[in-house]
């Protein structure tokens, strides 16, 4: 009788520490995975609209990610081929031209792009491909295609007044100089 029990716990001995072990793997696989999202960069390009006027488009270059991206490039792959004025191409801005050697998290670069005003109808038509190359701290290597078009902020308009608090106070701002303006006026007759 001695001799079976002995058996039995031995059995759930041993069933115990497999069943440990199984989760000690899944904790460490999760660790592991925890881990490299904390160092993984997770570079994006959009579109945005100015809080301003909505006619202005800016395009921006974000790291959305936890870790510091390293060596980053961007290649246009197929530019808009209208542009306002000559500062506003692609080509022409400082982290398409050199690139960016640490591109931090939540660092961004935000540059005029256009004035949706202007030939309208053209430039929502087009897109922009661009192809992004990084590593991470462990010099593991990301390339990524974007494709942008204007044609997705179509649509999107503008609160008056604005819903933020810069938006509000420039709002604020045009709405009392158009009332000293027309006190000025007034005071002149």
């Amino acid at each position: 009788m001695n001799e079976c029990l002995q058996i039995i716990f031995s059995g759930i001995v041993a069933l115990s520490t497999v069943v440990y072990a199984v989760l000690t793997w899944r904790l460490v696989s999760e660790t592991r995975k925890t881990r490299e999202i904390q160092v993984t960069p997770d570079i994006h390009v959009f579109f945005e609209k100015s809080e301003a006027d909505v006619h202005f488009v800016y395009i921006v270059l974000e790291n959305f990610g936890y870790g510091i991206a390293y060596n980053t490039t961007f290649e246009i792959i197929k530019d808009f081929s209208v542009y306002d004025f000559e500062f506003e191409r692609l080509e022409n801005k400082g982290t398409f031209i050199n690139g960016v050697k640490n591109f931090y998290p939540r660092q961004r670069f935000r540059y005029m792009f256009t004035d949706l005003r202007n030939k309208h109808n053209e430039k929502i038509s087009e897109n922009l491909e661009l192809k992004i190359k990084y590593s991470d701290i462990n010099n593991k290597k990301y390339e990524r295609k974007i494709n942008l078009s204007l044609n997705e902020l179509t649509g999107i308009g503008m609160v008056s007044p604005p819903d933020t608090f810069m938006g509000r106070i420039s709002f604020e701002l045009t709405e009392l100089k158009k009332i000293l303006k027309s006190f000025i006026e007034s005071n002149k007759k």
